[in-house]
């Protein structure tokens, strides 16, 4: 085989390497934190002082899983002024199986939710909610 050979051979190689990464990339699915980001990023001041407001709070609401459940309880001075709030189920792996939930307490100023609704592994909740005029948010890692 010639230096010609050789160099066309090399190329042609490098030529189906780069046809096979792009086709492959192509198929790959990615998953973006969010679909408005640039949105979500100009309200960033905002979320700043919703996370403010929830760290000066002295009782503070908590999310644990408790056997089978999810459990989201609030201190009672909290939960009496809640005006509207949710809860949301982030899963960073796979954006589809995300949930919005309501806040919508019971009289221990509690809320379940089923474990066995969600896939087994890493979730973020995010909890916000607006109490006199003034909103909150906080953010947890749980494992399931």
């Amino acid at each position: 085989m010639n230096w010609g050979k050789s160099i066309v051979l090399t190329f042609v190689l490098f030529a189906v390497l780069i046809i096979t990464m792009v086709t492959i990339s192509m198929q790959h699915d990615v998953n973006l934190v969010a679909d408005n980001y640039y949105e979500e990023e100009l309200a960033y001041e905002d979320q700043m002082n919703r996370i403010r407001n929830f760290e000066a709070l002295k009782d503070k609401p908590t999310i644990v899983r408790n056997g089978d459940k999810i459990v989201l309880s609030f201190p009672v001075q909290i939960a009496r002024q809640i005006e509207s709030g949710e809860v949301h189920f982030f899963r960073p792996s796979d954006h589809g199986v995300d949930k919005k939930i309501k806040i919508k307490l019971n009289n221990q100023y509690q809320q379940s939710f089923p474990a066995s609704v969600f896939n087994a592994g890493l979730w973020k909740t995010k909890l916000r909610w607006k109490s006199e005029n003034k909103e909150y948010f906080f953010e947890q890692q749980i494992v399931l």
